[in-house]
């Protein structure tokens, strides 16, 4: 079976999107640095789900539905794909908290394991780890 054959899904997604605002702000990321984006304002007549399909669609991201579920392909955009675990006293293993940035998911591990709890913590690019 080819990559196209094993990847291919039907579906498509419904509804409208919406016009928006764009308003040029500035932010702070996870390390507190100041970086230039852009707030969208879809106005008080349209849906959050409305707005939601809209930044999809500019960025890209195509969606449908199927048997399976909902699903979102995404180009290039760097999805993070970083993931904290935690194992308990008896070895059971339990995922709390996928899709982190790497600054993201150890900044977690490291406030669980100041908490001083028995339980094992730590994180892995899900990307690359099985």
């Amino acid at each position: 079976m080819s990559n196209e054959q094993a990847y291919h899904r039907l579906g498509e997604p419904g509804g409208p999107g919406c016009p928006v605002g764009i308003l040029p702000v500035t932010a702070k990321n996870e390390k507190g640095e100041l970086l230039p984006v852009e707030l969208l304002n879809a106005g008080e007549n349209s849906t959050e789900i409305e707005l939601l399909r809209t930044v999809a669609s500019r960025l890209g991201v195509r969606w449908g539905q199927d048997h399976l579920g909902w699903w979102a392909a995404v180009q290039g955009h760097g999805f993070p794909g970083w993931a904290v675990w935690r194992q308990d006293d008896s070895g059971s293993r339990f995922l709390i908290e996928a899709n982190l940035t790497e600054t993201q998911a150890r900044s977690m591990v490291a406030e669980f394991e100041a908490r001083g709890h028995k339980q094992t913590y730590w994180c892995r690019d899900e990307r690359v780890s099985q």
